[in-house]
C-alpha cells in the first residue's frame, strides 16, 4: 500500500510549499520527530546532567535498532556521527602497507581521506561498464581494499549488491568498505547477506535522521582479518561523548521507516524512477553513462546549466548543482506529478 499524498503533505509540511527533489543532500525533517526532539530537549532542559544518566542504554539501543534494521544479526555495529568521521577513523585501524582500489569522482571524503593517510591507491573510471571497469583493476593492481559508494553521487549510477558478491567470490580475500549514505533508506538491505565487510553511513539522507549521526557496521572476521588495535576499537570508533538528540533522531527515524514498510518505500521509489529515467531519456537530458546502465538509482543528473538551475529554484523547485549538470533525487514523497512540473521547464 503506497503512502497518499495527502498524509505525505501533513507529516512533511515543506511539500505544501516546495517541490522537493533534493534528498541526495537533505533528508526531510517530519512533524512527529520535530515533536520528539522538543520532547527530548525540554527533558535536558528539566533534568540537566540527570538527563544523561542512561545515555549509554539509550545508545545501545540505537545500536540494536540500526542492527535490526539491516539484519546484521551477530555483527557489531559502531555509531559514528557522519560517515566522513566514520571512515576516517576506519583508516586509523589499517596498515598503511594495504592498497586501495577507488572509483573515480566518487564521494570526495574517500578520496581525500586515502590520500591524505598515505595509502597507495589506485582509480577505476566511472563508466557505463563500470563493473567490468572494477574486475579489470583488481586483476591489474591486486589491491587490498576496495571502497566504493554503493550510490555515486553526482550522477546516481548504482552498483548493484549481486556484484559485490559476484566480487567477494572471485576474491575472497578483498576488504570491501562501502559507503551507503546514498543507499540506506532506498531499498531493502540485509547485511548478512551482503557479501560487504563494511558498512558506513550517514543518516541525514534517505534514513531522514537528521544531522550528527550515522553508523559503522563491520563483519566480524574483518576485525581480526584486517584490523589492528583490535582491543581498542571502541575507543577508536566510537570517540567523545555522543548527543542523544541526534541519535535518538536516527532511532525514530529508523523506526518510522519501518512503520512505512521499506518494501513499501522501495516500491514507490522504483516506480517512479523508473517513470523519471523514461522522461528524462524522451527529453535527452541523461549522459550515455546513465543511458545505457539496466539497473540505475534515484538520482539522477540532468543536462542544465546555471540559469536554469536558477529557474528552477525561482519556481520552488529544490534540487542541487552537481558535477556540471542539475542533480535531482526521488524519494518515497515525491509523485509523478511533480517529475511532470519539473520536465516543464526543460525545452
Amino acid at each position: 500500500k503506497l503512502i497518499s499524498l495527502e498524509f505525505l503533505k501533513m507529516k512533511f509540511p515543506i511539500l505544501n510549499n516546495y517541490t522537493y527533489l533534493d534528498t541526495a543532500r537533505s533528508g526531510l525533517l517530519y512533524d512527529e520527530l520535530l515533536s520528539w526532539r522538543k520532547s527530548h530537549d525540554l527533558e535536558f532542559l528539566e533534568g540537566g546532567s540527570q538527563f544523561r544518566v542512561n545515555h549509554e542504554e539509550f545508545l545501545d539501543k540505537v545500536r540494536k535498532e540500526v542492527s535490526y534494521f539491516f539484519k546484521t544479526d551477530n555483527h557489531p555495529v559502531y555509531l559514528t556521527q557522519n560517515f566522513s568521521l566514520g571512515f576516517k577513523s576506519l583508516l586509523n585501524l589499517i596498515n598503511l602497507d594495504q592498497t586501495f582500489l577507488l572509483i573515480k569522482n566518487d564521494y570526495p571524503s574517500i578520496i581525500n581521506q586515502v590520500q591524505t593517510s598515505g595509502f597507495k591507491h589506485f582509480f577505476v573510471d566511472n563508466s557505463h561498464d563500470l563493473e567490468h571497469q572494477i574486475l579489470n583493476r583488481i586483476n591489474k593492481y591486486k589491491p587490498n581494499v576496495l571502497v566504493l559508494s554503493i550510490v555515486q553521487y553526482i550522477n546516481g549510477t548504482f552498483l548493484d549488491l549481486t556484484f559485490i558478491k559476484k566480487i567477494k567470490k572471485l576474491f575472497p580475500n578483498l576488504l570491501i568498505i562501502a559507503d551507503g549514505t546514498q543507499f540506506c533508506g532506498t531499498k531493502e538491505f540485509d547485511f548478512n547477506n551482503s557479501d560487504i565487510d563494511i558498512l558506513i553511513s550517514s543518516g541525514y539522507k534517505w534514513l531522514l535522521g537528521g544531522y550528527g549521526n550515522g553508523f559503522i557496521i563491520l563483519r566480524n572476521n574483518v576485525v581480526n582479518d584486517f584490523l589492528k588495535n583490535k582491543i581498542f576499537l571502541n575507543q577508536i570508533l566510537e570517540l567523545g561523548h555522543y548527543d542523544t538528540l541526534n541519535f535518538g533522531s536516527l532511532l525514530f527515524s529508523l523506526k518510522k521507516l519501518s512503520d512505512y514498510g521499506l518494501s513499501n518505500i522501495e516500491k514507490s521509489i522504483n516506480k517512479l524512477s523508473h517513470y523519471a529515467k523514461k522522461k528524462f531519456i524522451d527529453k535527452g537530458l541523461l549522459d550515455d553513462q546513465t543511458i545505457k546502465r539496466v539497473n540505475h538509482s534515484n538520482i539522477f543528473n540532468l543536462k542544465g546549466d546555471v540559469l536554469l538551475y536558477t529557474k528552477l529554484t525561482e519556481n520552488k523547485i529544490i534540487c542541487s548543482q552537481r558535477g556540471g549538470g542539475i542533480r535531482i533525487s526521488l524519494n518515497f514523497y515525491n509523485k509523478k506529478e511533480e517529475v511532470d512540473y519539473l520536465l516543464s521547464f526543460f525545452k
